[in-house]
């Protein structure tokens, strides 16, 4: 069933509905793109949201899924498409090799076994996107779940000059040493209750505590004092650092009863995309 949905949705995503000249609003377009980096073809599925005029500057999400999934199942995971038609975003889903993402320390799989370069990838990615939409430079974010979300906290590392905001979903960082040479936004969304990357550090990959993580990032950002502490939810905790250079936040969702996975007890997609929002490169 899972390879089935897959590739439902990976033939609705190649089926491309554009009659309109460059600089003209579009029917919803999706499209598989194809790139070469160092010698390995890379490819990338791009949602253009209908009637968005793609000549005009509009932000743009990246979405990395996680470790043994694909876009297509970013998609049903996160309804990010439906979110980008609603609030006018290009929509970039990356596809990993081998289902995986090289995010750094000892994790995950073929992608980081063969030290593939993902930020030379997501630079390609940019460069491609040039030919056919007009990204705003100033509002361009990278979220992931899980090996994905490890990810973009590497991609905050490597391209601060482009990333505004990272988000991720049970994923952390991973990747040492981190020295971003300008802040940027960083936002993690953790159950409480996951076995795999646990809250509280340890586990299978020894991770540091998550919230040890999270002061990490707001000593990166220079944020100053110590953080705000509240809870949206009964089942949620939200300590943000708001503090910091150039007007960035750091800013962690601990979700009780939540494991590895991407919590349903509100929505988090909707949540993340707020984040951003709030969060343009100054």
């Amino acid at each position: 069933m899972k390879k089935f949905q897959s590739m439902f949705i990976l033939l609705i995503a190649l089926s491309v509905i554009s009659t309109t000249s460059c600089g003209q609003a579009h029917a919803a377009r999706d499209s598989e793109r194809k790139l070469t980096i160092n010698g390995i073809e890379r490819s990338y599925l791009l949602h253009i949201p209908p009637g968005l005029d793609t000549s005009r500057p509009a932000p743009l999400l990246l979405a990395f899924h996680g470790a043994g999934d694909d876009p297509a199942e970013m998609q049903l995971l996160t309804g990010f498409n439906e979110m980008a038609d609603k609030s006018n975003f290009f929509l970039v889903y990356p596809v990993g090799i081998g289902q995986s993402w090289n995010a750094g320390g000892n994790c995950c799989g073929e992608a980081l076994s063969k030290n593939i370069d993902e930020t030379a990838f997501v630079r390609q990615i940019l460069t491609d996107l040039e030919t056919v939409v007009q990204v705003d430079a100033k509002r361009i974010y990278a979220t992931g779940f899980s090996n994905g979300g490890a990810l973009v906290d590497r991609l905050a590392c490597e391209m601060p000059d482009v990333l505004a905001a990272v988000a991720s979903v049970a994923g952390i960082l991973a990747y040492s040493p981190c020295q971003p040479q300008q802040p940027v936004s960083v936002m993690h969304i953790h159950g409480l209750a996951d076995l795999i990357l646990p809250y509280k550090g340890g586990g299978a990959y020894k991770i540091r505590p998550v919230e040890e993580i999270m002061s990490g990032w707001a000593e990166l950002n220079g944020c100053g004092g110590s953080p705000t502490v509240d809870q949206p939810l009964k089942t949620i905790k939200h300590i943000a650092y708001t503090s910091c250079q150039a007007g960035t936040a750091v800013e962690l969702y601990a979700v009780a009863g939540a494991g590895h996975s991407w919590p349903n007890v509100w929505d988090t997609s909707q949540v993340i995309w707020d984040f951003f929002v709030a969060h343009p490169k100054s």
